[in-house]
């Protein structure tokens, strides 16, 4: 005689055994969730404010990142300099623009951050 109490279900889904990542992501969340003191419930007002500060910073990184190329992009370059980096460093033109831009336009330093950073 079988009966399909819901209480069944719910202590079937507790038995269920954990095994490799699994079980750390399982612990992970337990951990974040208070569950290792008995408590059943999430604390939504921290886990509201850890996504918006998670938000916020991210905004503000994709923010600075935005204002970087806009700096980068205002920087004078010679075309010579940068077929000249191209042809000395063995590079793609992108990445000879990118240095140059990065160090004000300037071949020289340019190509020491290049021959440093090998």
């Amino acid at each position: 005689m079988a009966t399909d109490r819901p209480d069944d279900d719910e202590e079937e889904e507790e038995k269920v055994v954990r095994k490799g990542e699994d079980a750390k992501a399982h612990k992970e969340l337990n951990k974040l969730s208070g569950d290792n003191e008995g408590e059943k419930e999430v604390d939504t007002g921290k886990a509201q404010n850890a996504l918006s500060q998670l938000s916020n910073a991210a905004e503000a990184e994709k923010l600075a990142k935005l204002e970087r190329e806009k700096e980068l992009a205002k920087v004078k370059i010679d075309k010579k300099d940068v077929e000249l980096i191209m042809s000395e460093m063995e590079i793609d033109e992108s990445r000879a623009e990118r240095v140059l831009r990065e160090h004000n336009g300037e071949p020289v330093k340019a190509l020491q951050y290049l021959i440093d950073s090998k």
